[in-house]
């Protein structure tokens, strides 16, 4: 039996893998036997770079760019297995969460990091 498995993951807590490769564990337990195919989700939030990353075999990068109260953070993209598509996730340069909420006013936070990530992913082609 060949057994599909393909959450999201949970905001806040484990990724789409991470809570794939869980259900896989449970499963296998109650059919040994069975064959799992682990394929995460995303609904093109949190999780999308590596579900789509990690899908077609590609490759992950941590850039430093500037977040969204101009703080350097560190910030992942990836090429998708093609070698030519890349994955570009807002959340993780420029995502609410980042901001407190006390600092939350869209007149002075900024998305540049959003952009520092997109000329990254442009230069190397």
């Amino acid at each position: 039996m060949k057994i599909v498995i393909a959450p999201q993951g949970f905001k806040g807590g484990i990724s789409g893998l991470e809570a794939a490769r869980a259900i896989a564990r449970g499963v296998l337990k109650a059919a040994p036997d069975a064959e799992t195919v682990l394929l995460p989700v995303a609904d093109g939030g949190d999780g999308t770079l590596h579900a789509l990353v990690d899908a077609t075999g590609g490759e992950i990068f941590t850039s430093t760019v500037t977040g969204p109260i101009n703080q350097q953070v560190e910030a992942q993209w990836g090429v998708m297995g093609d070698g030519r598509t890349a994955v570009i996730e807002m959340a993780r340069a420029s995502g609410l969460a980042m901001v407190p909420p006390r600092r939350r006013n869209p007149k002075v936070t900024t998305t540049l990091g959003t952009g520092q990530l997109l000329k990254e992913a442009s230069e190397r082609g």
